[in-house]
């Protein structure tokens, strides 16, 4: 009797199991923003098309390591969730494909591992790794503009084999290693799992197999857009893309995006939203997405920038349009739905020597970051620029004591001191009918000031 009730106890997560997830979880999904910058610098230095890629294994290896301490099934899938919702949260740009990725690369660890009895050889950890990071890279193009020729499906492929060669190195190694370590001083010990076990697990496991191939079909079609764009905001002529009126010619650019390297066949946006006859002061375009997603791109990357396409996905009621082409990977967007052109604005800032310069969004896209913000009339997803990196870009360069932000409801004061460095205090563009207004909030949602109206340095 006391044999099955320590097998049956040993199946259930203990408190000290649920705060190992908890805490593997947290790093990585914070962590993984991290990656993915330091990924993108490696990529631009070699100048090399998914020269990122090498970095797949380091959003991993938390998801291993989870496993390897606790020794128990199920406990990768939980830690992927936990991981996801991180990432979802903090405001990933992916959205909540972001919380899809985690869940197979958890779901995979979980397979590496149960295909081996034995939990404390090399194997498991280098396979779990490999096939959880590979993983990565097909649920993404799951959800891109799909490629239309041979040689992007071969870069697909070379991409994925490049993230399952990291996964099995720095997800697969590294944790073994820290495992190894941790066991010989005694902090891990790793249960073996009876055979009653192991068929629970694989139970379990095409389980949450079945339920992420639903989940995929669903955001599949729930994120898959409209069969038309609706252009309005400061123009003369709000219309319904493409309409019977849009006679323009589809073109083709050859573009990279996430180191693959295809075709795309698409309308230029510029000539989408020159049909809208825009105000001769419009700045900006807000382009929206089914997801709610939404990002900035301002008129001058339009005009200059002949890559921007709106791409055709699918046919018929099934139809619906990508926009590829912007230098930010944040404003390639899958199924928009609403384009919306917005007239020049900005927010004044008064520095020490009573200079002023002013804060135009569409100038900081690459800097920004999103997350829910809990304004008055409710919670939003804004995208935000660290207060630090905008004062830091006035002219006068002396260094400054405090900053005062003003708003029509009072004013709120903050020394540089505490300003400094802190990338989770931002300035958030709210967007509105035809204009903006911004927001001092931290990336917790928290809202510190709103309206801001105008700031000044002393």
């Amino acid at each position: 009797m006391s044999d099955q009730t320590s097998q049956k106890k040993s199946f259930y997560f203990s408190t000290h199991d649920l705060l190992i997830m908890a805490i593997l979880a947290a790093l990585g999904g914070v962590a993984s923003t991290y990656i993915n910058t330091i990924g993108d610098a490696v990529q631009a230095f070699l100048g090399m098309a998914g020269g990122s890629q090498w970095a797949a294994g380091l959003h991993v290896i938390w998801i291993v390591l989870a496993i390897g301490i606790t020794g128990k099934p199920g406990t990768a899938i939980l830690t992927g969730l936990l991981k996801g919702s991180v990432e979802l949260l903090s405001g990933n740009s992916h959205g909540v494909i972001i919380l899809l990725v985690d869940l197979v690369a958890g779901l995979l660890v979980d397979f590496g591992f149960l295909l081996f009895r034995k939990k404390q050889i090399w194997l498991p950890y280098v396979i779990a790794g490999g096939l959880a990071s590979g993983s990565n890279v097909l649920v993404f193009q799951l959800f891109a503009t799909l490629p239309t020729n041979i040689l992007a499906v071969s870069a697909i492929l070379i991409l994925t084999l490049v993230a399952t060669v990291s996964g099995a190195i720095f997800a697969g190694i590294i944790p073994k290693l820290l495992v190894n370590t941790l066991s010989k001083a005694d902090l891990v010990k790793t249960p073996q799992q009876p055979a009653r076990m192991r068929k629970i697990a694989w139970i379990i496991l095409l389980c949450v197999f079945i339920l992420s191939a639903l989940l995929t079909m669903f955001l599949m079609k729930a994120l898959k857009g409209a069969p038309a764009i609706q252009i309005s905001g400061a123009v003369e002529n709000v219309y319904s893309f493409p309409g019977d009126a849009f006679n323009q010619e589809m073109v083709t650019r050859q573009m990279e995006y996430k180191g693959v390297m295809t075709e795309y066949t698409g309308y230029l946006l510029a000539e989408v939203v020159k049909n809208a006859e825009p105000d001769n002061d419009a700045e900006t375009l807000l382009i929206e997405a089914s997801d709610g997603y939404a990002f900035l791109l301002s008129f001058t990357e339009l005009e200059n920038n002949p890559n921007i396409l709106a791409v055709k996905q699918g046919s018929g009621k099934n139809t619906s349009y990508n926009i590829v082409g912007p230098q930010s990977n944040k404003a390639w967007i899958r199924g928009v739905t609403k384009l919306t052109v917005i007239a020049s604005e900005s927010l004044v800032i008064t520095d020490q020597n009573n200079e002023s310069y002013e804060f135009n969004p569409v100038e900081w896209v690459s800097d920004m970051d999103s997350t829910q913000v809990a304004l008055p009339g409710g919670s939003q997803k804004l995208q935000g620029v660290p207060v630090w990196k905008i004062v830091e870009t006035r002219p006068d360069q002396e260094a400054p004591e405090e900053i005062i932000f003003k708003s029509d409801e009072g004013s709120l004061t903050l020394s540089w001191i505490e300003i400094e460095g802190d990338d989770t205090l931002r300035l958030f563009t709210v967007i509105e009918e035809n204009g903006f207004s911004f927001a001092l909030a931290n990336m917790s949602g928290e809202v510190q000031l709103f309206p801001v109206t105008e700031i000044e340095i002393h």
